[in-house]
């Protein structure tokens, strides 16, 4: 007991000390956060998997939430679509590494990376049908099955400054809705505040985007464009950087990790910041996978899940300042920050779609629920 409890102690130290080379605070303006960063998970990889094991007989749990004594020996599966050095990659690896270490090297997850297995399009369904574990999940790309999760979709889903009291006051509800389709939802994953990239002209406010042709992706990310005045165009990410190049798309919301990590910067001049939460994302496992667990093994992994949600936040913040400093120091682009009432306008109209969404009949219950909760997370009646 007290191994572990030190495993998660030093968890916490090795996770805080890793990120970045120390804790940095975006400027007050122009940066893409006000949070101190924190955390970088360490670059080892997870370790050999090990055969199953008898189930032991049940025991009382623990104060740490399980009994060590019942944590059998599995190896999992986590596919994404992402490389290794992009930070939602560094992000699922923190994951796979909280497991091993938490259930001292019992529990293994084989990381199938960049596509190898199954592609961030193909993903959801792999885990419906058992080839992977665990996965990465776009809302966005599921929201057609997952009629429930659409309101998390919407551009400005999210727009204040407690993202992490957000991720915790929505997990139940969200994890019912996956439920309903036999997956265990274990947690949100942060991908910081949209960038607008246009090339064609700097968006000061929101009328700004009327007439351009705006990447989009999903249904409800399409209506958002649509809403905000942008004719919304069906570009898969990889495919991008070349749309921009070809004028087939002038415009695109996005992350800074995108903007940066995927060289949209380089090919479009006039970059926004705003307050509007990036695309929601979730960390996924397979419902027969978690059935299989006995309550201990479970209850292990759900504080992984947990440790994972906080670390992607810290994490991804200092990745976004990371591609903020470096855009700002290559000084090819113009760099506007939208003051907060404009991002609070664009919001407003985002929300306005839900309206349309409550009444299309799609919705059971839960979503519309979702919907309630958005509101009063955004301050919108």
């Amino acid at each position: 007991m007290k191994k572990i409890l030190g495993i998660i102690l030093a968890l916490a130290m090795v996770f805080a000390l890793a990120a970045c080379g120390g804790s940095t605070t975006p400027p007050a303006s122009t940066s893409p956060s006000s949070t101190p960063s924190a955390s970088t998970p360490p670059a080892s990889t997870p370790p050999a998997s090990t055969p199953p094991a008898s189930t032991p007989p049940a025991s009382a749990p623990s104060e740490l939430g399980w009994n060590p004594d019942n944590i059998r020996e599995h190896n999992f599966i986590l596919a994404h679509g992402m490389t290794e050095q992009n930070v939602v990659s560094k992000c699922y690896h923190a994951f796979c590494e909280y497991v091993n270490q938490l259930s001292d090297g019992k529990i293994t997850i084989d990381e199938r990376i960049g596509g190898t297995l199954l592609t961030d399009l193909e993903t959801f369904d792999g885990l419906l049908d058992g080839t992977a574990d665990f996965i990465h999940s776009m809302g966005s790309y599921v929201s057609s099955t997952v009629k429930d999760i659409s309101p998390l979709t919407i551009a400005g889903y999210y727009g204040g400054d407690n993202w992490l009291d957000f991720a915790k006051g929505t997990k139940d509800l969200v994890g019912q809705i996956y439920a309903d389709y036999d997956i265990k939802y274990l947690g949100a994953l942060y991908q910081g505040t949209s960038v607008i990239a246009c090339s064609k002209k700097q968006i000061k406010q929101p009328e700004d985007i009327k007439g351009l042709a705006f990447r989009a992706s999903g249904e409800w990310v399409s209506k958002t464009m649509e809403a905000w005045g942008g004719a919304a165009q069906n570009v898969s990410l990889p495919n991008l950087a070349d749309a921009f190049q070809k004028g087939t798309v002038e415009g695109v919301v996005s992350g800074w990790t995108i903007i940066g990590g995927w060289g949209i910067y380089e090919v479009a001049k006039y970059l926004t910041t705003t307050d509007v939460t990036e695309g929601f994302a979730a960390l996924l496992m397979n419902g027969d996978t978690w059935a299989s667990l006995n309550a201990d093994e479970q209850a292990l992994i759900e504080k992984a899940g947990d440790m994972f949600v906080e670390n992607n936040y810290t994490l991804t913040i200092a990745e976004c300042q990371r591609y903020y400093d470096q855009v700002v120091a290559e000084g090819r682009n113009e760099i506007y920050e939208m003051p907060a009432a404009d991002s609070q306008n664009l919001i407003r109209i985002a929300n306005g779609l839900y309206t349309d969404m409550a009444a299309g009949g799609t919705l059971g219950p839960k979503g519309l629920q979702l919907i309630d909760m958005l509101k009063q997370y955004n301050g919108i009646s």
